[in-house]
């Protein structure tokens, strides 16, 4: 499935960022940036990814806001193949599983663009 398909799927809208998150896994503490984000969900770029279907807790850093701290599922990885057939990891899709009413409003808001990101 390429990214075109994907965006094709969503059921939100969604809205570039640039967000540092924490994700706290089974592995141990990741850390990347979102790079857009919606209502229900954020792709987040990071050097080591997870499989999809796991279950993990991440912190978002959006400027001038206290943290939000949300539960996540990934859905989907990104890893593309280089020239010489390697993979390389550079992203994944992920569904909010658990978030505060707060946090889905500012998500909402930036989303709308009544928030500034």
């Amino acid at each position: 499935m390429n990214l075109a398909q994907i965006a094709g799927q969503r059921k939100h809208p969604r809205v570039d960022v640039s967000w540092s998150v924490v994700m706290l896994t089974p592995e141990g503490k990741m850390v990347g940036k979102t790079e857009n984000i919606s209502r229900g969900g954020a792709y987040i770029r990071c050097s080591t990814l997870l499989s999809k279907n796991d279950l993990f807790t991440m912190t978002i850093q959006a400027p001038n806001r206290a943290p939000l701290h949300v539960g996540a599922e990934v859905v989907w990885v990104d890893i593309p193949l280089t020239p010489d057939k390697k993979q390389v990891p550079i992203g994944m899709g992920v569904r909010f599983t658990d978030i505060s009413v707060d946090d889905l409003q500012f998500i909402s808001n930036v989303v709308s663009g009544v928030t500034k990101d």
